[in-house]
C-alpha cells in the first residue's frame, strides 16, 4: 500500500475555514430553515461563509453541525449538503482544483489546502495495486455527528469528481463505522456502490485508474496564480500572531498531560530553541503560558464546582495534592482554600471564561 496524499487535521488550532458551512447553509435554506434564528441560538455571527478568508472555531462549527442535525434528524442532511458541492463557489481553492492537470493533481492540491474547507477529519489517499482508497479518521471526537460529517465529506468528494471529469466516480465499496440510518436508501443514489455499515474504519474504495483522468479546464498559468493565492490565505490563517492562542488552546484541551515544549516544536516543524525564540517575540514563555492556563482552569474548578482541592489537582495532572497547592500559590499568590473562602473570582489576575473551561473538559 502506498500513501499518495494526506491531510492531517490539527485539532489544537482554534480556527478552520468555513467553505463547508456555505454548503450547509444552502442545504438548510433549501429546507426552509430560519438560518438567522439558528445562528443566533448558537451565538454565532452571520457573515459571508463562502469567503476563503472566513474562519470558525472547532467549537462553533460543531455547535452549528449539531444544531442542524437536531433540526432535521434522519433526513440525510449531510448527503444533501455534500451533493450541492460546487467548485465555482469555493473561490480560489475551487479554481486551483478545477485548473489542475489531472484528478490526482487536483486531489493533491485539495489535500494541501484542505484547511480552507475546514474538515474535522484526517484524510489519506492510498493505492494498492489497481485499487485506490480514501481513508478517513476522526481528528476530534465528534460522536453522534460522525454519520453527518462522513456523509457531508464523501458526498462532496463524489460531486467534485463529476464536476472535474464529467463522469460519475466509479466506486467499488464504501465502509462506515456506524449503524445503517433509516434513510440508508439515499446512500445508494449518492454512491452507487455496496455500502457496508458497522465496519472498523471509514474507507471509500475505487479504481486507481480514476485518478489518472485529465481535467478539461487545466490551465497552467491560472493554476500557478491560484495556488499562490491559496498559500497566502493559509499563511494568514496560520500567522505567527495566533501562535500564542494556538498553544494556549492546546493546554486547555490537554490539562492533565499538557504537551511539552519539544512536542509543540515538533508539531510546528521547528526546534525547541526556535519555539522559545518565537514565543519571546510576543513577550511570553512556554512555562508562563502553561501557568496562565493552569491557573485559569484551577480557579474555575475551585469556584464553580464542589470538587475537593485534591480532585481539582488531579484533573490538572497533579498526583500529589501538596504539589498542586504549592503550584497554585506560586501562580496566583493564593492558596486554593483562601480563594474559595473569599469567593472572589479574578483575584488571581486571570479572567476565566466558561468557554475556556468547557473546551478543556
Amino acid at each position: 500500500m502506498q500513501l499518495i496524499a494526506q491531510y492531517l487535521a490539527m485539532d489544537h488550532r482554534s480556527q478552520l475555514g468555513t467553505l463547508d458551512i456555505a454548503l450547509l447553509v444552502r442545504a438548510l435554506e433549501s429546507k426552509g430553515a430560519d438560518l438567522r434564528a439558528l445562528l443566533a441560538q448558537q451565538g454565532i455571527a452571520e457573515y459571508d461563509w463562502s469567503r476563503s478568508e472566513s474562519t470558525l472555531s472547532y467549537t462553533d462549527k460543531l455547535k452549528l453541525f449539531r444544531a442542524a442535525v437536531q433540526l432535521y434528524p434522519n433526513e440525510g442532511l449531510g448527503l444533501l449538503a455534500g451533493r450541492q458541492m460546487d467548485l465555482h463557489q469555493f473561490g480560489v481553492l475551487g479554481y486551483a482544483i478545477r485548473t489542475s492537470p489531472s484528478v490526482l493533481d487536483a486531489v493533491k492540491t485539495g489535500f494541501k489546502y484542505l484547511r480552507l474547507n475546514g474538515p474535522l477529519f484526517t484524510v489519506r489517499l492510498t493505492v494498492d495495486g489497481e485499487r485506490a482508497a480514501l481513508q478517513i479518521e476522526e481528528a476530534v471526537d465528534i460522536s453522534e455527528l460522525l454519520p453527518f460529517c462522513c456523509e457531508f465529506f464523501l458526498a462532496a468528494v463524489v460531486s467534485i469528481y463529476r464536476q472535474l471529469t464529467g463522469q460519475a466516480m466509479p466506486l467499488i465499496q464504501l465502509s462506515l463505522p456506524y449503524s445503517s440510518p433509516i434513510y440508508c436508501h439515499q446512500y445508494r443514489s449518492v454512491f452507487d456502490c455496496p455500502v457496508n455499515f458497522n465496519q472498523a474504519s471509514i474507507e471509500l474504495i475505487f479504481p486507481r485508474s480514476a485518478l489518472e483522468l485529465p481535467i478539461a479546464q487545466y490551465d497552467a498559468v491560472a493554476l500557478r496564480h491560484s495556488l499562490r493565492s491559496c498559500q497566502s490565505i493559509v499563511e494568514t490563517l496560520e500567522s505567527p500572531q495566533s501562535l500564542v492562542q494556538q498553544i494556549k488552546s492546546r493546554f486547555y484541551q490537554q490539562p492533565m498531560v499538557p504537551p511539552s515544549l519539544e512536542e509543540l516544536a515538533q508539531d510546528y516543524g521547528c526546534s525547541s530553541r526556535t519555539m522559545r525564540r518565537e514565543l519571546a517575540k510576543y513577550g511570553v514563555t512556554y512555562q508562563g503560558l502553561r501557568n496562565e492556563v493552569m491557573a485559569s482552569l484551577a480557579t474555575e474548578l475551585l469556584l464553580q464546582t464542589e470538587l475537593t482541592v485534591e480532585e481539582v489537582g488531579y484533573r490538572l495532572g497533579y498526583s500529589d495534592v501538596a504539589n498542586f497547592r504549592r503550584a497554585f500559590r506560586t501562580m496566583t499568590k493564593l492558596t486554593p482554600s483562601s480563594l474559595r473562602s473569599t469567593h472572589v473570582q479574578g483575584e488571581a489576575g486571570f479572567e476565566v471564561t466558561r468557554k475556556d473551561f468547557l473546551r478543556a473538559t
